[in-house]
């Protein structure tokens, strides 16, 4: 069942790049929409607050939970539904299809920018617009949601590739394995690289890459290793520089772990 919903209506739309509804919606048992059936030519922006829905695109079915949207050119080749789904949604006019990248776009947005949507809905559910200020408030509102949806598509994208470098770090930690390399391999800036892996398991990566070889030299220096030996199979340039982040990281130096024959993790 629909709630809040406001529908933009002119006599001489000119041609102009309109909003033709918005609102705040809510699913139902009967709340499914074929788009391949529908006669409007629009696109539309659905927003998921809360409970979920779903987007049938082709075979594929996917899940809109909370903050999950979909950016879509009616008619398609997809439908939704659900029951216990609570959304907002904007409807824009045809003329806006030509800016749109792909036919449907699935994307998980900020809090903040739904803030913003939410926010834009109750400003302009009752306000009067001549079709020079629907189209001018379309057409920057538009802009935002593709700027707001490249920017979550690529900071996924890039968390995939900080998850990469993760598990190559723990797989290949005994390797020569730096920023530059990394950065390199995986097409990401040094900074991006350094900020998301942050973000991602509160270290830098070459921090991580130092606890992992710490993790790994403890059994074998719990086998009687040499410090130099162990420093080189876990991927130190040198016994000293070994010795120095050991201690720093445990407490004590890797001789008198070896000497307590006492594992730390």
């Amino acid at each position: 069942m629909q709630k809040s919903i406001r529908q933009f209506h002119y006599i001489n739309e000119q041609h102009f790049p309109l909003i033709q509804g918005i609102g705040i919606g809510q699913g139902s048992i009967n709340y499914h929409w074929d788009a391949s059936l529908r006669k409007e030519q629009l696109i539309v922006l659905q927003v998921t607050l809360k409970g979920q829905g779903f987007i049938q695109v082709g075979e594929k079915t996917f899940s809109l939970t909370q903050n999950k949207a979909f950016l879509a050119k009616i008619p398609g080749n997809f439908r939704y539904f659900g029951e216990d789904w609570h959304f907002l949604f904007i409807e824009f006019s045809e003329s806006m299809i030509q800016w749109l990248d792909t036919e449907v776009t699935i994307v998980e947005l900020s809090e903040v920018f739904i803030e913003m949507l939410r926010e834009f809905i109750a400003d302009n559910k009752t306000r009067e617009l001549t079709v020079v200020q629907n189209a001018k408030m379309a057409f920057s509102l538009f802009l935002d949601i593709k700027e707001e949806i490249q920017k979550e598509i690529q900071y996924h994208y890039n968390a995939e590739k900080i998850q990469a470098a993760k598990e190559y770090i723990d797989e290949y930690y005994f390797e020569d394995i730096n920023l530059d390399f990394l950065s390199e391999k995986y097409e990401i800036s040094k900074y991006k690289l350094i900020r998301q892996f942050e973000l991602a398991y509160k270290f830098s990566p070459i921090y991580y890459l130092k606890r992992v070889r710490i993790f790994h030299s403890l059994s074998l220096l719990w086998e009687d290793e040499a410090v130099e030996i162990v420093a080189k199979k876990v991927g130190f340039s040198t016994g000293n520089y070994f010795s120095k982040v050991f201690k720093k990281n445990m407490g004590i130096s890797p001789s008198e772990y070896k000497n307590k024959k006492t594992r730390y993790y």
